[in-house]
């Protein structure tokens, strides 16, 4: 069964709208006076990917010669993995079951195509994809990040914060563990959500950006600070632009979970189409900034081929 198809179509239609629609302008504040898609100089060049283009062409040379059934897997996999950072979900995906018939035992093959499922909205194999990654290894993480995630969606609140508290557990300093517990306490248990928040913004990391967005959820960081503390973050960072690409779609992403979380879904909207814009497209936050633009109505099926832009 093809996965993630309509994911990857929705994106590749919804980008060039996207742009007109950035150019327009959106809400004013720091992050999107100064949209980094537009304006910064730190733009990247076309051959950003280069070294994941060079692993690919490597890659393919290896797999024409002979190889044992285990190898050829774990190749497979791994351009999977490249592809999907590309943004080449289609053919991250062909790659991804091709490995899994060869190694079906592989927890993390099985951990990325549960996630293509919950991207494309098909929860429940999405769900017996992620519980076979921990029967196959009961210390895989991200499983348990990725099932939270599947259950809250899926409005199963309970299950998510059983899930989302495993993940948590691991590492107390991780703010992105923070922020999709408070997500999911405002539905599961909002009487206690904020404080939760606070109680666990104490242990986490300085080194983690996603800390200073935490810190503006608390009222402690306002935007303007927050942009400022964007451009010290990144300052004499070997890869600079790609880094602020990074830090941006994280910044978008979780303002714009702000802004719905209290009502405001159209600045939520513009929010999270600069989330998509940075194209990003092997982090959480991107992943998931599409999906929520179709739940807002941003992209909606037109035919079984493909997506349109709603007015």
């Amino acid at each position: 069964m093809k996965i993630g198809v309509s994911f990857v179509k929705l994106a590749r239609n919804f980008f060039t709208l996207l742009i007109l629609c950035v150019l327009i302008g959106c809400v004013r504040n720091p992050f999107l006076a100064e949209n980094f898609v537009l304006t910064n100089d730190k733009l990247q060049v076309p051959h950003i990917h280069q070294e994941q283009e060079v692993m690919i062409m490597r890659i393919n040379q290896t797999l024409n010669q002979h190889l044992s059934q285990k190898m050829r897997s774990d190749l497979l996999f791994e351009r999977g993995v490249l592809y999907d950072s590309l943004g080449l979900w289609e053919l991250a995906h062909y790659d991804f079951i091709h490995a899994l018939t060869l190694q079906p035992k592989n927890p993390a093959i099985y951990n990325y195509l549960g996630l293509y499922w919950l991207l494309d909205n098909n929860y429940s194999i999405a769900v017996e994809a992620l519980n076979g990654v921990l029967e196959l290894d009961p210390d895989y993480e991200f499983a348990h990040f990725n099932l939270g995630l599947t259950f809250y969606y899926m409005e199963r609140f309970s299950l998510a914060e059983q899930n989302l508290l495993r993940f948590y557990e691991r590492d107390k300093s991780n703010p992105y563990a923070v922020l999709w517990l408070y997500f999911n306490e405002l539905k599961f248990s909002p009487a206690s959500a904020k404080e939760n928040l606070v109680k666990r913004s104490t242990a986490l990391s300085p080194q983690s950006w996603g800390t200073y967005i935490v810190q503006h959820y608390l009222g402690q960081l306002s935007i303007t600070e927050l942009w400022q503390k964007s451009q010290s973050f990144v300052k004499n960072s070997i890869e600079e632009s790609a880094k602020f690409n990074e830090i941006l779609t994280e910044t978008y992403f979780y303002l714009a979970k702000q802004q719905l979380n209290i009502g405001q879904t159209e600045k939520a909207k513009q929010l999270f189409k600069l989330a998509i814009a940075n194209q990003v497209y092997n982090f959480v936050e991107y992943r998931f900034a599409l999906l929520e633009a179709a739940k807002l109505g941003l992209i909606q099926a037109k035919s079984a081929n493909g997506f349109s832009v709603s007015p």
